[in-house]
């Protein structure tokens, strides 16, 4: 892409990133219009397992595969100066599984990994104050036992293309 984003006025940046936004929901990769990264690793989780989708009522578990494993969705993106390490708080006990998507500051996916729940319970302390458990992306974590590491490389190509190549409206 060319566009010269320095030369573009505030508003001008603000209606292309509304205009992109807008876009992606329509591709059916964005279900709101808050921050895209939770929505997006949905998106390619479900691609890569099928199944169903949780309604936004739904609690526990974000996809559920055909063969009833309950998945429960992290996505985590890092910025350049961030030493973010947690996700979003785990309030709820139906899932099967955490699949955690990490991308980077221009949402290239990095790393995806998943952990049992008793993994979760395991690894991670309940915490009073959020009421639930919140995961930490440690070095650690990362290279011990409790995760298995997940290749969502071909379910992100799949779900990028144009909508004009795809045949959508």
């Amino acid at each position: 892409m060319d566009t010269d984003l320095a030369a573009l006025t505030a508003p001008e940046l603000l209606r292309l990133w509304a205009d992109s936004m807008t876009e992606l929901q329509a591709r059916g990769l964005l279900r709101t219009s808050n921050n895209p990264v939770g929505d997006l690793a949905e998106a390619i989780a479900h691609e890569h397992f099928g199944g169903e989708r949780g309604s936004f009522s739904q609690k526990g578990w974000d996809i559920r595969t055909a063969a009833g494993e309950r998945i429960q969705v992290k996505g985590m993106r890092r910025t350049p100066g961030s030493k973010r390490t947690a996700l979003s708080a785990i309030r709820d006990t139906d899932y099967d599984t955490v699949l955690v998507i990490i991308f980077d500051a221009n949402y290239e996916l990095v790393e995806a990994f998943s952990m049992t729940r008793e993994n979760v319970e395991a690894a991670f302390t309940h915490s009073s104050h959020v009421n639930g458990i919140i995961p930490r992306i440690t070095q650690k974590l990362l290279t011990g036992e409790l995760v298995t590491h997940v290749d969502l490389r071909d379910a992100y190509r799949r779900i990028s293309f144009p909508r004009r190549l795809t045949g959508g409206s």
